[in-house]
């Protein structure tokens, strides 16, 4: 069967990002041939990189739209979306969080797996990290470990009922039927994630913030820097000019060593 009798008719368009990622796989195939002697040239590289649109901007919560969807979800639900948005936890490692992880007088969680494809693994950056605890997110956190069940440091902190664990999905569309409930913008629960990164970075440093949402690419933290308002950036080139021992009268066109600056 050939692809004339199945393709026909396909006008599926494939994204920019997805052929310049094919692009580079077999730019690296064909390096590693030549490099090994097998053929010489990379055709890869002759072909063009698609142009990529701008990425989205991104959009966030409130911290009053946070508890809205909150309350309206209730009980533990409601727990995982004030944890989920004040400490940038993926979906994945939400659902895989256990009551070993939540270190109560350290005031902070241990992020040890996610679940990602229906199985167990390690973060996504390969890596463990430690993420603080707010007082919110703790008080949550500490009226939930008070349930008559499933409480044990081994078991699930957002599990469900039976003690299993919830299917990332299933949090997805539940988050979705309580953000409907609050009357919040339409955004996803990853969002709440993003919520996190732009009110952080406007508080900790890059490297903290990246630590903190796992991140292995301090770039990828660097997107969060354009949601950052600096009021005061005028005082700072004001004060990075300004002159020690003033002259009085209006500024002067020359320089000290009457050198022009371009001035009339």
């Amino acid at each position: 069967m050939t692809c004339a009798s199945t393709c026909a008719g396909s006008t599926r368009k494939v994204a920019p990002r997805t052929v310049n990622a094919h692009r580079q796989v077999l730019a690296s195939v064909f390096a590693d041939a030549a490099a090994r002697g097998w053929r010489s040239g990379n055709p890869a590289t002759a072909v063009a990189k698609r142009r990529q649109p701008a990425a989205p901007a991104l959009e966030v919560f409130t911290a009053e739209q946070v508890e809205a969807i909150a309350l309206a979800a209730g009980g533990e639900l409601g727990a995982l979306i004030i944890v989920a948005a004040m400490t940038g936890l993926r979906r994945g490692e939400l659902v895989a969080l256990r009551w070993r992880d939540v270190r109560f007088e350290q005031t902070a969680l241990h992020v040890e797996r996610a679940v990602s494809d229906g199985q167990i693994r390690r973060p996504k950056s390969g890596k463990a990290r430690i993420v603080p605890l707010a007082d919110r997110p703790l008080a949550v956190l500490r009226e939930l470990s008070g349930r008559a069940y499933w409480t044990d440091p081994d078991d699930l902190v957002f599990a469900r009922a039976d003690g299993g664990m919830r299917h990332p999905d299933a949090v997805s569309q539940a988050y979705i039927r309580a953000r409907d409930a609050a009357s919040a913008p339409a955004l996803r629960f990853h969002d709440l994630r993003h919520t996190f990164g732009t009110r952080m970075i406007a508080k900790a440093d890059i490297r903290r913030v990246q630590e903190w949402m796992g991140h292995a690419d301090v770039a990828t933290t660097m997107k969060y820097l354009h949601y950052v308002e600096r009021p005061d950036e005028a005082e700072l080139v004001a004060a990075a000019f300004a002159v020690e021992s003033p002259a009085s009268g209006p500024p002067r066109p020359h320089g000290t060593d009457g050198v022009s600056f371009g001035l009339p």
